[in-house]
């Protein structure tokens, strides 16, 4: 059959067209089959002499140097003019050795319980303080736009799903959620420009889990959530700028050997009542030399940053 199709058995390697190949219009290459189609041949030669002028305007015209390539910023990241600075500025928290280890065991295997300040009196000592500095302070200043834990509530309302999840976290001593948010402080001035938050020995439970929550023993963590705190505090970047002190319930231990002398004192002289009375007034001293040691930090801070504020009896203070 002559219309049979049969393979190649050697063909030259096949090329671009010149110019030159383009312009001949060579319709002769096209199958015997498609000759008879005039509206097909005539296609094909228009399309060949369409190549060959863009070839030869191609050819006249000189090449343009390469341009450099710009990279295109991606869209989803962060520009720099974008990036917002914090508006909030949080003191870090001292030294653990001159403001308290802020960790402290109860139950039955905490043979020396540290001695726990009340809420009441550390924010007397706090306001104390100050005011001796000529600042007073107001009670529960709010500010909005802060990282803070969520609510009790909002935990409850997770997903039951989530429990086995929530019960191994605990056992972890895992971080509490937190969300953006408004947050009411435990003290500030009356201005607004200086917060501050204690974090006690019974609250600090909003910001870390027990590690040792469902057994007979209880930790407690507030050195722990006071810097958690700081951190959460110090991504707030819009608003007004604040000043905000964190300061937490030390949890001083008297030291064993002042704990022996005690107990030899109260042997023969009132005993076990005696002991523990001599023990609890020592380990409050403590307590409160480590709170006064935050405080101090804190307005150390400020003067090296220029930030000390205005004393509440001078004639800018803004009163509300």
């Amino acid at each position: 059959m002559k219309d049979a199709v049969s393979p190649l058995r050697k063909y030259a390697t096949p090329r671009y067209p010149t110019a030159g190949a383009i312009g001949k219009a060579d319709l002769s290459r096209v199958p015997a089959r498609w000759k008879g189609l005039h509206a097909l041949a005539s296609t094909i030669g228009a399309a060949a002499l369409g190549l060959k002028t863009l070839a030869l305007e191609a050819g006249d015209v000189p090449m343009a140097p390469p341009h450099p390539v710009e990279a295109v910023p991606d869209a989803k990241a962060p520009r720099e003019a974008e990036t917002k600075a914090p508006v909030t500025d949080v003191c870090p928290l001292p030294p653990a050795a001159i403001a308290g280890d802020g960790e402290g065991t109860f139950g039955c295997v905490a043979m020396n319980p540290p001695v726990i300040l009340s809420e009441g009196d550390a924010l007397e000592i706090i306001e104390r303080e100050f005011k001796k500095r000529g600042i007073e302070l107001v009670d529960a200043p709010e500010l909005d736009g802060v990282e803070a834990p969520v609510s009790k509530l909002e935990r409850e309302q997770e997903n039951a799903s989530l429990v086995v999840n929530r019960i191994r976290s605990r056992r972890a001593g895992q971080e509490m959620p937190r969300k953006k948010r408004n947050w009411v402080f435990d003290l500030g001035t009356r201005d607004g420009s200086l917060l501050i938050e204690f974090i006690t020995a019974s609250g600090c439970d909003s910001w870390v889990r027990d590690p040792m929550e469902g057994s007979t023993v209880g930790v407690s963590l507030p050195r722990r959530s006071a810097e958690l705190a700081v951190e959460g505090f110090g991504k707030r970047t819009e608003g007004r700028p604040v000043n905000v002190a964190v300061f937490y319930e030390p949890l001083a231990c008297v030291p064993y050997e002042e704990c022996q002398k005690f107990e030899a004192d109260a042997k023969n002289n009132g005993g076990w009542r005696k002991y523990s009375k001599l023990k609890e007034n020592r380990g409050r001293e403590l307590a409160e030399t480590c709170l006064v040691a935050q405080i101090e930090h804190f307005f150390d801070y400020l003067a090296k940053k220029g930030k000390l504020p205005a004393k509440s009896n001078a004639p800018d203070a803004s009163p509300h």
